[in-house]
């Protein structure tokens, strides 16, 4: 009588080669779109914050110790766990306009999706520039664009993706 174990196979080399080469097709498919949406989940912190101080616009006679009062008091108090918050000048066409806006800069610069989301038009336009390929596409989706309407900051082309 033969022993039931002598008489069990078990899976030849090349199965399992098979089955390593279809878990790592789909792991590779997979981490992009999960990178995507961590960086969305980020991305939303940004957006909820920008959401609140837009409605309390800098003027144009806001000092730059009142700009960096704020940033500081945002930064170091970690109102952003993903960010961090720059308060710039930028020249305007219009001298009675205000030249603030923020700029929202991410922490951990080592991640595979780069980009900065900085305001326009006194903090009520919130646009996505992409500083990487990955994050170019990154952008477009934050946007629904397909292609960027003109929109370019600092020389860099910039998606709307809140108004």
């Amino acid at each position: 009588m033969k022993n039931k174990f002598l008489s069990a196979r078990g899976f030849s080399l090349l199965e399992l080669l098979i089955c390593f080469v279809i878990i790592a097709i789909l792991t590779a498919s997979a981490i992009p779109y999960y990178l995507n949406a961590v960086q969305n989940t980020r991305n939303t912190e940004a957006v909820i914050w920008w959401g609140q101080v837009k409605r309390f616009p800098m003027d144009k006679n806001t000092t730059r110790q009142r700009a960096d009062s704020i940033e500081n008091k945002v930064n170091n108090n970690e109102k952003l766990k993903y960010f961090t918050l720059k308060i710039i000048c930028r020249e305007k066409e219009d001298p009675n306009e205000s030249c603030w806006e923020g700029e929202l800069h991410l922490k951990d610069s080592s991640q595979h999706i780069q980009y900065y989301l900085t305001t326009q038009k006194n903090l009520q336009e919130l646009l996505c520039v992409p500083l990487n390929g990955a994050g170019d596409s990154f952008c477009q989706n934050q946007s629904s664009q397909d292609k960027p309407l003109d929109y370019t900051v600092d020389g860099k082309t910039a998606y709307l993706i809140r108004y």
